[in-house]
């Protein structure tokens, strides 16, 4: 009885070593304390230290928009455009200084957001593909279909030839040579006459939202 009166007091006594020891020796500590652990509480452990991890991922939202290895291109922040958080353009944390120059693609999780403007010692000015300046040749789909993306606050896509067979999704993609080619840049909408019924011309969609954007990527 009096060996057992004794168990309880031990484990106290050594969960708060646990708690007031260095970092090293807590994990000695703990891993003198799991031992003969059955395999099935371990292993429940350790999913669960894995579920707190992913959590922790999401909720930090800048680092979780860093590619793991980028290449040909330059990792740029952000600066804040609150509270006015204009669309048409932002400021890079990046410039002359790292190799930035205009007219470099920007882009975001592998999209095409826009292209550098102007370049300072340490930042540069990003025009977006919703500034009304923005234009580029693109093409749409698996079929290739030449057109003109012309930016603005709502972008559009036109000089879509009459007889050509686009659908609603299609993905529309840079084919200028002074971007990399074929990277995306959004999504087809409802394609329509245009006023000269000469062509079609559809809006573009994006699964984005620009001023949500902390982190981006510039061509070197």
């Amino acid at each position: 009885m009096k060996k057992n009166f004794l168990v309880p007091i031990v484990l106290v006594a050594c969960t708060a070593l646990f708690v007031m020891f260095e970092p090293s020796y807590g994990w000695e500590l703990k891993s003198f304390l799991t031992r003969g652990v059955p395999p099935e509480s371990a292993s429940s452990t350790v999913i669960e230290n894995e579920g707190l991890k992913a959590e922790l991922a999401k909720l930090t939202n800048v680092s979780s928009q860093f590619p793991d290895k980028p290449t040909n291109y330059l990792r740029a922040m952000v600066y804040s455009r609150y509270p006015m958080n204009f669309k048409n353009e932002f400021l890079i944390d990046i410039g002359k200084n790292e190799g930035v120059s205009a007219g470099k693609a920007v882009m975001f999780g592998g999209i095409l957001i826009g292209k550098i403007e102007k370049t300072f010692d340490d930042t540069a000015l990003v025009e977006t593909v919703f500034d009304s300046r923005f234009q580029t040749p693109v093409r749409i789909g698996a079929e290739g279909i030449d057109a003109l993306f012309k930016g603005g606050s709502l972008p559009q896509v036109g000089l879509i030839t009459l007889k050509s067979a686009t659908a609603n999704g299609d993905i529309i993609y840079s084919a200028s040579p002074d971007f990399p080619y074929a990277l995306a840049m959004g999504e087809l909408g409802d394609a329509k006459v245009s006023q000269d019924q000469l062509f079609r011309e559809a809006p573009a969609n994006f699964a984005y939202d620009i001023n949500g954007i902390k982190t981006v990527l510039v061509a070197k």
